[in-house]
């Protein structure tokens, strides 16, 4: 049977003092606002009704909490990259000002003051919600639990410039390649892309391990990799393509989760952005294994200025999701 309780008393934020700077959605009872293992590039702060949070813990039934109006949901795995960490659905007719990157800007720009309470006051709110989870989730037997892979969201400079520096070591270090982009002294490689790009990286425990970069097209230039990939021949450029790019993992770690979680996630985040055809292109030697997965040339090769030799590959992204997931997921487990 399921258990139900209350979490613990928790500060209210007011909707009203960025209600005319947020878009407003609605759900009906049991749509789902969040699903546990999932990335997520938007947070929610309830307006009205009710939702339901279930919390699940190996061997034991969920944990079931429910929170209302004044309530932010999603904030932990919006702000810090990591998925979310319980399946949340509304219970009754429910209304949620939408909080993303957008709005953030919007109010660090015009609005200072605003931005820095309600910055604080989820930071009161996280702080008691993570205290919980530590609490919820300890293991009984008092051990640690085993470090996994983690694939987290890439949600500021540092965690970015983890990422960037995964590159430059794999790249510039291990494989003896130059760059036009790499920075010797930082030891990173970053180009324009990054500026719009949604950068994922794979953690073993709390160490960076993998990385792997998306990019839609209808959020800014791709420059150069739209005619070499050939994007303008689908029919769903540029409103609903996207390229995938720097895809690097540590050689320890290459045949690991890491890169097979990497994969997934990406898959699973385009699915949810509402991606069609999705573009990336690899080393001759790879080209079986990426087929064998449902891409398919989109263009020439083409010599690349990190890679050499290489093939631009189209993947239809609702087709062939299942395919990946299954193949990932065996070999997840």
């Amino acid at each position: 049977m399921e258990n139900s309780q209350p979490l613990h008393s928790e500060a209210f934020i007011d909707p009203e003092t960025i209600g005319g700077l947020c878009e407003e959605v609605s759900f009906a009872p049991g749509d789902v606002l969040r699903r546990k293992g999932l990335h997520y590039n938007s947070m929610y702060l309830l307006t009205e009704g009710e939702v339901e949070i279930a919390l699940e813990k190996k061997g034991k039934d969920p944990t079931l909490l429910t929170r209302h109006r004044g309530s932010p949901i999603g904030e932990i795995s919006y702000l810090t990259g990591r998925p979310a960490t319980a399946h949340v659905k509304a219970r009754m007719p429910t209304k949620a000002l939408v909080i993303d990157d957008v709005v953030w800007a919007r109010l660090e720009r015009d609005h200072p003051a605003i931005a820095a309470d309600l910055y604080r006051q989820l930071a009161e709110v996280a702080d008691g919600r993570q205290s919980f989870n530590l609490l919820f989730h300890a293991d009984a037997s008092g051990a640690p639990p085993e470090a996994s892979v983690e694939v987290r969201l890439c949600r500021n400079a540092e965690m970015l410039q983890e990422a960037q520096r995964i590159r430059y070591e794999v790249y510039c270090e291990e494989l003896g390649r130059t760059s036009p982009f790499a920075d010797p002294e930082k030891r990173i490689i970053t180009d324009d892309l990054d500026a719009f790009a949604h950068v994922l990286i794979a953690l073993q425990g709390e160490e960076p391990v993998g990385t792997m970069r998306l990019n839609r097209a209808n959020e800014g230039s791709l420059g150069s990799l739209e005619e070499l990939y050939g994007m303008q021949k689908s029919s769903h450029h540029p409103a609903a393509t996207s390229v995938c790019t720097k895809f690097i993992v540590r050689k320890a770690h290459r045949y690991s989760q890491a890169s097979f979680k990497l994969m997934a996630t990406s898959v699973d985040f385009g699915i949810r952005t509402e991606v069609k055809d999705c573009f990336i292109d690899c080393i001759p030697q790879l080209l079986p294994f990426y087929m064998s997965m449902g891409f398919r040339q989109s263009a020439p090769a083409f010599l690349h200025r990190e890679n050499g030799r290489s093939i631009p590959l189209m993947l239809d992204l609702e087709r062939y999701a299942p395919r990946i997931n299954r193949l990932t997921n065996f070999v997840i487990r």
